[in-house]
């Protein structure tokens, strides 16, 4: 009978300290959530005084720490597509930039240092009558160009179809493939692409992407008049001093008017060349 009480006792203790630690933890959720909200709301009042608006539908993403990501150039990898695309009989010349270029009858394939690429070649392929026949068309190409991946994924604009794909889990804002159809089965591509897995060459605890600071900063320098409509952070595709490929933390603001990229360590708006 007296461990009977004693087990009662026991029982409302431990009710009682997990009450509290659930009450600690909503109050705790709930003060986030109130700060998110001021956050946002400060943001509106202060983008509006640049005459920028947020959308309705904007919410201001998660702070995140991304490590600068390096890319080793393949080679092999560029002469598959290149063949798949060509054949194996196409010829390689390469110019002292880097860049290399295999060509035959069926066209050309034309692969950058940076990552850039460049194609004009003939295939079975018919000129696309809507945007689902063209994803499918894309997509039968891009999968026998060895191209379409499981981190990949299309998106049509009428009749061209831009790939684009994940490293590291992360999106690579920059890193797409757009394909075109022409007249008598011809396609061209271009756009920037990469292979391989990344690695990390630099020690340290990785770039700090505040989203409140980038917003604010294009604010202050983008064009009066745009809604901004949604941030997302990821990685830019680049070179860089030794001419090697690394994968830039960097945000993508979308407006109304078109999409930015934001560098997340120096805050600045990157002029996109492909």
């Amino acid at each position: 009978m007296q461990w009977d009480k004693v087990k009662n006792v026991l029982i409302g203790i431990l009710l009682a300290v997990n009450l509290f630690l659930i009450g600690s933890l909503g109050a705790k959720l709930w003060q986030s959530w109130q700060r998110v909200d001021e956050l946002e709301a400060n943001l509106r009042t202060l983008t509006a005084g640049y005459g920028i608006s947020l959308s309705a539908s904007f919410e201001l993403p998660q702070d995140k720490v991304l490590p600068i990501l390096s890319l080793d150039r393949s080679r092999a990898d560029e002469e598959a597509v290149a063949q798949a695309m060509l054949g194996d009989d196409a010829e390689r010349t390469e110019r002292e930039d880097g860049t290399v270029r295999f060509e035959n009858e069926a066209g050309y394939v034309e692969w950058r240092a940076d990552g850039g690429v460049r194609a004009d070649c003939r295939t079975d392929a018919e000129v696309p009558a809507d945007e689902e026949a063209a994803l499918q068309q894309a997509r039968q190409l891009f999968s026998a160009w060895g191209l379409l991946t499981g981190d990949t994924s299309l998106e049509a604009d009428d009749t061209a179809v831009t790939l684009t794909g994940t490293v590291a889990g992360q999106p690579v804002h920059n890193r797409t493939l757009t394909l075109h159809f022409g007249s008598e089965g011809s396609v061209e591509m271009n756009g920037l692409w990469s292979f391989g897995t990344p690695y990390t060459t630099v020690r340290g605890s990785g770039v700090f992407c505040g989203a409140a600071d980038a917003l604010l900063e294009f604010a202050a320098r983008a064009e009066a008049g745009d809604e901004i409509r949604s941030m997302t952070v990821g990685y830019r595709l680049e070179v860089d001093g030794s001419r090697r490929l690394q994968l830039t933390p960097t945000w993508k603001i979308v407006t109304d008017l078109g999409e930015y990229l934001v560098d997340c360590a120096k805050k600045t708006i990157i002029d996109q060349e492909n």
